[in-house]
């Protein structure tokens, strides 16, 4: 899994770093970003209990139970203790690539063989499975904060195919990136996770703060858009902002 390759490669490279960060743009300053992860000593992972969308393939059991199955973003930051969790695996990444792999789509199927029973194929993505599922399996769950630090959309109905709405985020465009998005983005201080009738309020130091640090996905011309209206930057009133 290029995951595990990668994180590998950052753990043997610099030996004195303590974070491993998977994401896209920043909407804040280094400054503000590097407090607010630093001023927690959990990795943030969004994970909650995948219970809707059949996503579990059974043959996983007894290796991976349904009880720790879990789902969410693959953008996550990870302590250097968890990165070492996700690399040094043996037991949940082999059941994956056994196990875990998306659905047919028809448009496909000339290129592989054509499925017994369609209707009876888990779609399981991966990326938003594996770390998620990963530690809540190791016994990890306590140590993370269950969310994201990357803000994304999706867009359900920008296919007219049932089985394509919902399979990749909202790409904003030069026209979409104003500083009314990204104020917008920067005020969600909560996120609710239905299937665990959840709702996550965002903290940093023990105080209410923004949920989201970074955010996906921009076109190029979207993003240096984004730098020219000078409106990635610290939270107003931090005491990081310079």
């Amino acid at each position: 899994m290029r995951l595990q390759i990668l994180i590998m490669n950052a753990l043997f490279l610099s030996r004195i770093v303590t974070w491993f960060l998977l994401s896209c743009i920043p909407i804040y300053n280094f400054s503000y970003t590097y407090d607010y992860i630093m001023s927690t000593s959990t990795s943030f992972v969004d994970s909650f209990a995948d219970t809707k969308e059949g996503r579990y393939n059974p043959k996983m059991d007894p290796v991976i139970s349904v009880y720790n199955w879990r789902k969410g973003s693959q953008w996550v930051v990870l302590t250097r203790k968890h990165a070492g969790v996700v690399v040094n695996d043996t037991t949940v990444f082999p059941m994956f690539q056994q196990h875990c792999k998306r659905k047919s789509l028809l448009e496909f199927w000339r290129d592989r063989p054509f499925p017994a029973d369609p209707a009876k194929e888990h779609n399981c993505i991966p990326d938003e499975h594996y770390v998620q599922t990963l530690l809540a399996q190791e016994g990890f769950e306590g140590e993370i904060t269950r969310r994201s630090l990357t803000y994304s959309a999706w867009d359900l109905s920008a296919s007219k195919d049932r089985e394509r709405r919902g399979w990749h985020p909202v790409t904003y465009k030069f026209s979409d990136a104003t500083p009314v998005l990204i104020k917008s983005i920067k005020d969600i201080d909560n996120i609710n996770y239905e299937t665990e009738n959840r709702r996550e309020w965002c903290s940093s130091k023990g105080k209410p703060a923004p949920c989201f640090l970074f955010a996906r996905k921009f076109t190029r011309p979207a993003a240096l858009h984004l730098l020219n209206l000078s409106v990635l930057g610290a939270r107003r009133g931090a005491k990081s902002e310079t």
